[in-house]
Order: C-alpha cells, then sequence, then structure tokens
C-alpha cells in the first residue's frame, strides 16, 4: 500500500524524485504528521536532560537523578516492541492516535509531578508513547511511500534529530534559567495535540484483525525486565556485579527473541535474530552502529572539559556534531539507488571503521577542533549506513512482515543505545574512571572505550559485507523500480 497521486500519475522515480515530492499529491499531511511524532520524541529527549538539575533541586530525588531518562528509555522501547501486536489489535489509525494520548498524558503527568515518584512513573508512560510513536512511524513509511521516496522521508526524519540535539538544549536551558522546568513538559502539549488530529484525519482507515490475538506479555516482559536490567547495571557497585547484570540482561533479551520465534503473533520478524537471513544481519547492524555511536559520544563532554578546558555549554554541543555529520550523511545520499545503495552499505561501516580509529589515536594528541572534524566524519558514516540499511530492510522483509520488520528497527537500535552506554560505562570504570576523575585518567578511560569501540565498527564492517553477500546485487537494483 502506498500513497500514490490521486490523478493517476506515477509517483516520481529515482532518478527524479525530490524532497518536495513528499509535500506533494496529497502526501503533505501524512509527512508533517510522521514528522511531528518523531520530533516530539526526539526534541523530549535533549531537552529534559538539560532541565533535571532544575527539577531535582525543586522536588528532591537527586539519588534517581539518572533514571528518570534510564525509564524513558525502558518505556521506550517495550512501547516500540509494543507497536506491532497494538496496530494488529486496533488498526495503525487508531494505534498511531493512542501513542499520541499516551505521550500527552505522560507529558502532563511530568509537568504537574509534585515528587520524584510521579515524575518517574509518567516519564515511563512518556517514552511508552513515544516508543510507540517511532515504531509506528517507521512501519507507515514502510507501508505508504514508495522506495524512491521512503529514502527522502527517512533522511527528513534524520534531520529531526539533528534539529533536537541543537534546539533541545537550548530551549531545555532557557526553561531553567526562568526557574519554570515544568515547561520543558508542558511545552509539547499543543504540538501533541496537533499530532494526534492529524493522525486521526489522515492515516489510512483502520484494518483490524479479523480474529483477536492475545498480547506478547510473556515477550514484552522478558524483553523490558532485560533493559532495565541493563539500567540498572550503571548504578550498581562494583565491575563483576555490573557485567553480571549486564550477562543477565542478554539472556533476557535473548529470551524474548527465541520465545517469539515459536509463536504465531510475534513482536520481531521470524528471522531477527538469524545471521543467514538479510533482515537479521541488518539488525545486527544496527546494534553494531548504535553501541558504536553511543559509545564513541558518551563521554565526549567529559573528555572536552576535563582534558581540553571547554565551558558545559560548548562540550555538550560537541557531541552533537556526530548528529550533524548524520543528518548531513543522510541527506547527501538520501537519492542514492541500486549499486550506489550497496557502497553506502559497505562504505559508511569503512569510514566509521577508520574515523574511529583515527579518534584513537587523536584523543590527547590533537586539539579539540579536530576531534569535532572527526565526531562530524564518523557522523557522516553513520548517517550514510543508515538511512540505506533501514529502506534495504524495510525491501528484504518477508512477504506478511514489512510492517513488523519495520516497526521493529527502533526497537534494535534502542537497545543497541542502552548496551552501548552501560558497557562504556563498565570499561570506563575498569580503565580507572571511578570517584577519581583528572586528564590522565579521563584519557586513559576514553581511550579504552575508543579502543573496544575500533573492535565493534571491524565487526560492523564484516556484518555489511556479510549482509551484501547475502542479497545479490539484482534485488538490490529492484530498489530503483517503484512498486506497482
Amino acid at each position: 500500500m502506498h500513497l500514490d497521486p490521486a490523478d493517476g500519475r506515477q509517483p516520481p522515480g529515482p532518478a527524479t524524485a525530490r524532497f518536495p515530492d513528499l509535500l506533494r499529491d496529497g502526501r503533505a499531511p501524512l509527512t508533517v504528521t510522521l514528522g511531528l511524532g518523531i520530533a516530539l520524541h526526539a526534541m523530549d529527549v535533549f531537552l529534559v536532560a538539560t532541565v533535571m538539575p532544575s527539577v531535582v533541586a525543586d522536588i528532591g530525588g537527586v539519588a534517581f537523578y539518572a533514571w528518570v531518562s534510564m525509564l524513558y528509555m525502558v518505556g521506550s522501547i517495550v512501547g516500540a516492541a509494543s507497536s506491532g501486536p497494538l496496530r494488529t489489535a486496533y488498526g495503525p489509525r487508531r494505534a498511531y492516535v493512542l501513542a499520541g494520548a499516551l505521550f500527552l498524558i505522560g507529558s502532563l503527568g511530568c509537568a504537574v509531578a509534585p515528587r520524584m515518584e510521579v515524575l518517574l512513573a509518567t516519564r515511563t508512560l512518556q517514552g511508552f508513547g513515544g516508543g510507540l510513536i517511532v515504531a509506528q512511524s517507521m512501519a507507515l513509511v514502510s507501508e505508504l511511500y514508495t522506495p524512491e521516496l521512503r529514502k527522502l522521508m527517512l533522511a527528513s526524519i534524520s534531520s529531526m534529530w539533528a534539529t533536537a540535539a541543537l534546539v533541545g538544549p537550548a530551549l531545555g536551558g532557557l526553561f531553567a534559567e526562568i526557574g519554570f522546568w515544568r515547561g520543558a513538559f508542558g511545552v509539547n502539549v499543543p504540538i501533541i495535540a496537533l499530532f494526534s488530529v492529524l493522525a486521526a484525519r489522515h492515516l489510512p482507515e483502520d484494518t483490524r484483525s479479523a480474529t483477536r490475538q492475545p498480547f506478547p506479555l510473556d515477550r514484552i516482559g522478558l524483553l523490558g525486565a532485560g533493559v532495565l536490567c541493563v539500567a540498572a547495571a550503571g548504578q550498581l557497585p562494583g565491575t563483576a556485579l555490573r557485567l553480571g547484570v549486564l550477562a543477565l540482561a542478554m539472556l533476557l533479551v535473548s529470551s524474548a527473541f527465541a520465545l517469539d520465534r515459536r509463536h504465531s503473533v510475534r513482536v520481531f520478524p521470524r528471522r531477527a535474530a538469524s545471521l543467514r537471513s538479510p533482515v537479521g544481519v541488518a539488525y545486527g547492524l544496527f546494534v553494531t552502529s548504535s553501541i558504536l555511536h553511543t559509545s564513541i559520544t558518551v563521554f565526549v563532554p567529559l573528555l572536552m572539559q576535563q582534558v581540553y578546558g571547554l565551558r558545559p555549554l560548548y562540550a555538550g554541543y560537541f557531541a552533537s556534531l556526530l548528529a550533524a555529520g548524520w543528518t548531513a550523511g543522510s541527506l547527501l545520499t538520501a537519492r542514492w539507488h541500486g549499486v550506489a545503495e550497496r557502497r553506502a552499505i559497505l562504505g559508511g561501516p569503512l569510514l566509521i571503521l577508520v574515523t574511529t580509529a583515527l579518534l584513537l589515536a587523536s584523543v590527547g594528541r590533537s586539539g579539540a577542533l579536530p576531534i569535532g572534524a572527526l565526531l562530524v566524519m564518523l557522523g557522516l558514516g553513520v548517517g550514510t549506513l543508515s538511512i540505506h540499511l533501514i529502506a534495504f530492510t524495510m525491501h528484504h522483509a518477508s512477504a506478511g512482515e514489512e510492517s513488523i520488520t519495520a516497526g521493529s528497527i527502533p526497537t534494535v537500535r534502542t537497545l543497541g543505545i542502552a548496551f552501548g552506554s552501560a558497557l562504556a560505562g563498565v570499561i570506563a570504570n575498569l580503565a580507572g574512571l571511578s570517584a577519581h576523575v583528572d586528564t590522565g585518567v579521563v584519557l586513559q578511560a576514553v581511550g579504552a572505550v575508543y579502543a573496544a569501540s575500533l573492535v565493534v565498527a571491524g565487526l560492523q564492517s564484516v556484518l555489511a559485507w556479510r549482509l551484501l553477500r547475502l542479497a545479490p546485487a539484482s534485488a538490490a537494483e529492484a530498489t530503483t523500480r517503484a512498486q506497482p
């Protein structure tokens, strides 16, 4: 099902498709709705982190400072994983509006929270709604846009994240400056209202399953428990205990995937964890990519402040340079198809591998500006890979699993972010980063994290090569033809 022109004209082909085509031939309301949904989730991630010092100063609960973000992440992963079953039960329109309603309730709850306990609960609900929105947005991109327009839409979505990375901290800082942190949550409300109205009016008619299917509570529960273990690992004392909890998390997540394969109503595609399947290898690439960009950027603010002497504001924006490069890579290559797409899938990881090696060699030996340039280069590699890998994965989904394959991508990527952040913390602590922080310790810890990242980058390049071996060139060329 694609949203084609009502007058019978053919949609633009790969050589003629342009970004303005996303707003033509009746696509404008859908494009705006999906863009708003992604912007809501992305902006909230960056905005809330900035106001958290003001939050704990007002309502207390500093011991749970990190849990505000961690529970949002847990909620978003569980929400994204729940999107397929909810779409099956209620249809895409109702499920999308439901996601907006949950995000709205969560935002209002956060804005009026009198205590940290209330904030944590409503922040989890907000994350659940945000995960539902993002996962369903990916499914709708797969369903409603032709292959030629998908990459343009995916590039537009990528630009939403880069914009949020730049605007979110500034807006959050403004609310913190005027002493009104609750406004950081309340500012979402009119945007969510507009999003919900547009979704209710312009999304396709709902098509629900003829038979009522049970909600996969067992697999969602295992997945949620696994992610909660990842979140808790960073707060536990002792490296051995952290590694044990991370191992338990991997076991729980693996069990969720294994159990899912045996059910007729699945949360993930049937071969999501198979390295013999293009979709399974692509999911592996999503995980490694998320681990890489998370582990590399998580200590950038500390590195820039402690080693290079930058002020916190500038140090924070250094971390967003990767997001800027990511968006640039997506926008610059959005019209690549066929053979060029395959080169992007292989070239992106190679650029990431080379840049990670250069970062490892440059930290502490060069100035801040060369490090910033390398972060932009890394983002170019991630963006070049990401947009084409998503489109490639959508194209190679098994018959009948197109929506669930696309909708599961955010879940898999966020799992990679969660594990990447936790593993980077463990490696940094093993390298000496604990209560004592000085220039030498920070350099040693960041060097250890980047060395581990280089290993992951090498694995990613092998997976990219494996993916192209599994998917013949003729299949890639087929993506240049519009579907009927």
